[in-house]
C-alpha cells in the first residue's frame, strides 16, 4: 500500500512518557540522510532521529519494503518509530509502497 514519503521536518507522535508522568509527545524529523532531496530537502529512512520534546531522540524503525536509499527503508507516513510512535506527516504528491 502506498503512502505519502517523510522528509526532515515531518512530525512523529511518540507515545512514550517519562516517570512524572511526562510525555515525549513527539516533534520533527531532525537527523536525515543527505544523498536523495526532495526540492533541497533530505528524504527520511530507517535509522534517522526524531526529536522527541521530553526525553532521548526517537529513531525511525520501519519503512518501505521496496524503495531503498543507500541500503536503509524509506520512511513514510504511518511508519513506526523505535518509542512506539508513528510518522504522522509526508508529502501530499509523493508517495511510495
Amino acid at each position: 500500500m502506498s503512502s505519502h514519503v517523510s522528509l526532515k521536518g515531518h512530525n512523529h507522535l511518540c507515545p512514550m512518557v517519562e516517570p512524572g508522568p511526562k510525555p515525549h509527545v513527539g516533534g520533527p524529523i531532525s537527523q536525515t540522510q543527505t544523498l536523495v532531496t526532495v526540492d533541497g530537502v533530505p528524504v527520511a529512512v530507517v535509522g534517522d532521529k526524531c526529536t522527541c520534546m521530553v526525553g532521548g531522540p526517537d529513531t525511525i524503525s520501519g519503512g518501505s519494503s521496496i524503495v531503498f536509499i543507500e541500503g536503509k527503508a524509506l520512511a513514510r507516513m504511518g511508519d513506526p518509530t523505535a518509542h512506539g510512535g508513528r510518522i504522522v506527516e509526508g508529502l501530499g504528491w509523493l508517495t511510495a509502497d
